[in-house]
């Protein structure tokens, strides 16, 4: 019975306090009302409206106190969500923690600031380059530096990235977040994503000044991908087309001189591999007439390659031996 009243005498003084849902069984107990105090709140200097918290927080900052200020920022907008402070207590809470490279922290609240008061957000722009700011801090960051002077991990600002081009397709910056994340993916390895992300640029941006250098990039990630698989037709049309985009668009360019080597080398290797194919039909499958076509087909697509002048003679000798051969047959 002295336990039980003990029980009820401390459930009455924390329902004084406005906690008695924190010993309940409902899970709503993490929802509070408008201007109640949490658990945090009673436990550390905490004013009664949001006004007198803003001043109390400003004073903790000035005063470098920022351990305490982040603490009372996070009550002030989870208190008063509505009030006139609570986004900028968001947006301010976000600031420290970017100060002290809690990269993930500092960009999810901004993510929050962005979430739920959008429209109260004067400098929506200046939120989306902190944001941009944060990303691009993730994926230069180097790891481990004592061991070797580190490494880095580009791939996990990609998220950032993402959200980024989704929280602002027509922002200023938007080019920017689209190329890096296109450059993530690339330093992965993840060519293909980095391809889709560069052809989205120059789709979308194809006057921007970072739209040269995405599709130069998306035919980087293309020879990457030919390392893989040399002799793919697909990857090597696919470079073909790009070079020849590239070419159109950018005529005057310092890479002019690559792109033309580039599509020299794969010009002539796509004329071998069908002089090879001519010489498996004469020589092993012993088909004179599918080696004739595809002589002539040498000829007619690669007629600047080494391989015309030999195809233009195997053309001669295949024709006359078919022609005997047709008339040994006729007699």
């Amino acid at each position: 019975m002295r336990i039980r009243i003990i029980s009820l005498i401390t459930y009455f003084l924390f329902a004084s306090l406005g906690l008695a849902d924190f010993f309940s069984k409902n899970e709503n107990y993490f929802e509070k009302e408008e201007g109640q105090k949490s658990l945090i709140g009673f436990l550390s200097s905490s004013e009664n409206n949001s006004e007198a918290q803003w001043v109390l927080v400003k004073n903790k900052i000035k005063n470098k106190e920022y351990r305490s200020a982040k603490k009372n920022l996070k009550e002030l907008y989870e208190r008063w969500p509505n009030s006139l402070e609570a986004p900028g207590a968001v947006i301010l809470h976000a600031q420290i923690l970017k100060d002290e490279k809690k990269w993930d922290s500092s960009f999810n609240l901004y993510q929050y600031a962005i979430d739920n008061y959008i429209n109260r957000l004067p400098l929506y722009g200046e939120v989306l380059a902190q944001q941009y700011d944060i990303a691009l801090s993730v994926m230069e960051e180097r790891r481990l530096e004592f061991l070797f002077g580190g490494y880095q991990v580009p791939e996990m600002a990609i998220p950032y990235f993402e959200k980024i081009i989704i929280n602002g397709p027509k922002w200023i910056r938007a080019p920017e977040a689209m190329f890096n994340l296109g450059k993530c993916h690339q330093l992965a390895g993840a060519y293909e994503e980095a391809i889709t992300a560069y052809l989205e640029l120059t789709l979308i941006y194809p006057e921007h000044d970072l739209a040269e250098q995405a599709l130069w990039s998306r035919i980087e990630c293309l020879k990457e991908l030919r390392k893989k698989y040399p002799i793919s037709p697909q990857i090597m049309n696919r470079i073909i087309t790009a070079s020849t985009l590239y070419l159109s668009n950018y005529a005057d360019s310092d890479r002019k001189s690559e792109i033309i080597f580039l599509r020299n080398e794969l010009y002539n290797f796509q004329a071998k591999q069908m002089h090879d194919q001519a010489i498996f039909y004469e020589k092993i499958a012993r088909n004179d007439n599918a080696a004739l076509k595809t002589y002539q087909s040498i000829v007619k697509l690669y007629p600047k390659s080494k391989y015309k002048d030999g195809a233009l003679n195997k053309i001669t000798i295949l024709e006359s031996k078919l022609l005997n051969r047709q008339s040994g047959n006729d007699s």
